[in-house]
């Protein structure tokens, strides 16, 4: 998971894992992880497309994988393949800018 531009109209997006971007919360539910900012997912069943990433709102249309880098597109084979070109179980992978943090910011 490097950090690359893939231009999706933000810096430093990255693909992250589906078990990575939930998290369960203290009464049992899942969300998002607060850690990041979502700018959207790619899903198996709607392989070209990628849709925002939301808890609440209806998924819409947010680009395609064909406007993406090749960085980008290498990063989305080695998520869903494995070595010897096989298709793995993972079927969603989220784009995502990680959120700065207080510590993060201090300048020493």
């Amino acid at each position: 998971m490097s950090t690359v531009n893939y231009s999706l109209k933000n810096k430093g997006v990255r693909l992250i894992d589906a078990q990575e971007s939930w998290i369960i919360g203290k009464n049992g539910k899942r969300r998002l992880n607060p850690k990041y900012t979502f700018v959207g997912k790619i899903d198996t069943r709607m392989p070209n497309m990628i849709v925002t990433a939301s808890d609440k709102k209806k998924p819409v249309y947010k680009g395609d994988v064909n406007e993406l880098n090749r960085t980008a597109k290498k990063q989305i084979v080695s998520h869903f393949y494995n070595d010897n070109g096989k298709r793995n179980r993972k079927t969603v992978a989220y784009f995502a800018i990680e959120k700065k943090t207080n510590q993060d910011k201090r300048p020493f």
